[in-house]
């Protein structure tokens, strides 16, 4: 068995100052958002996604779109009403969204949805049939036109008490997807964060469900290229962050992959 440490321990440790709340450096309300920013968000009913509403609101976005499947109305009503408290100059929608449902997603376009069915269809079909009709959108847009996924460094792992099967493995195709994203998808820009531990109900683990919202807004500031396709995590102190990048760029850091070692050494041998 190799000792190299697993990738989820060294993305841990990638940056070296982490936090577990929000800081003055996230704090949306002291960001001047470069351009009028429309911003949709999915599954905003509670948890992270109401979270990273009301760092939109705070922020003083343009315009806010909230989603949430049909069976979460209530709840989603109550995330805008409190949106609208923080900044009422904000002009906020919302409706009912099935991300996994085509016929749905398109009207969301435009218009209506319902309820997801599981995990997995969530995160990849969901997120795909998001940025399939989305996309042209952001394209057409002025501003960052940036895709932002929550996803998870469970993406990474296959062993351990949290390595649930079908949301590690969603999450790990839900972040291959947005690389695509990354690539193909010019001049967009698709990056995927890690929410940190805790999850999408009203258990807390350790850090701040708000955490998530105030990072998201950070990366909305400025079209961040060097980003673009890479898995990040909202714990990570962003000066820290913003230090690395010639690191990043360099080397290439931050991509899901496979070893093989030394190939040139390999090839040597086989002379």
């Amino acid at each position: 068995m190799s000792n190299r440490k697993k990738d989820v321990l060294l993305a841990d440790c990638f940056i070296q100052i982490t936090h577990s709340h929000p800081t003055p450096a996230l704090d949306p309300s002291t960001y001047k958002l470069k351009a009028p920013l429309n911003v949709l968000i999915i599954d905003a009913s509670r948890g992270i996604g109401a979270s990273i509403a009301y760092a939109y609101a705070r922020a003083g976005t343009a315009k806010l779109i909230l989603a949430a499947r049909a069976s979460s109305s209530k709840e989603l009503y109550a995330v805008v009403q409190q949106a609208s408290c923080l900044n009422p100059s904000v002009p906020i929608s919302y409706v009912p969204v099935n991300i996994t449902s085509p016929s749905r997603v398109a009207t969301c376009a435009g218009g209506d949805l319902q309820d997801s069915k599981d995990i997995f269809d969530f995160d990849v079909q969901g997120t795909y049939l998001v940025g399939h009709h989305f996309i042209p959108l952001l394209r057409k847009s002025d501003g960052t036109k940036t895709f932002i996924a929550v996803n998870s460094f469970a993406a990474l792992i296959t062993s351990g008490h949290i390595a649930n099967t079908a949301y590690c493995v969603s999450k790990l195709a839900q972040a291959r997807l947005m690389e695509y994203v990354a690539e193909y998808m010019m001049p967009c820009t698709s990056t995927y964060v890690d929410f940190g531990a805790c999850l999408l109900t009203d258990i807390d683990l350790t850090d701040d469900a708000g955490l998530c919202g105030t990072f998201c807004v950070w990366l909305s500031r400025e079209k961040r290229m060097w980003l673009n396709g890479r898995p990040i995590s909202a714990t990570w102190n962003v000066d820290d962050l913003l230090e690395k990048r010639g690191q990043v760029e360099d080397e290439d850091l931050l991509r899901i992959g496979f070893r093989v070692g030394d190939a040139s050494a390999a090839s040597l041998s086989q002379l």
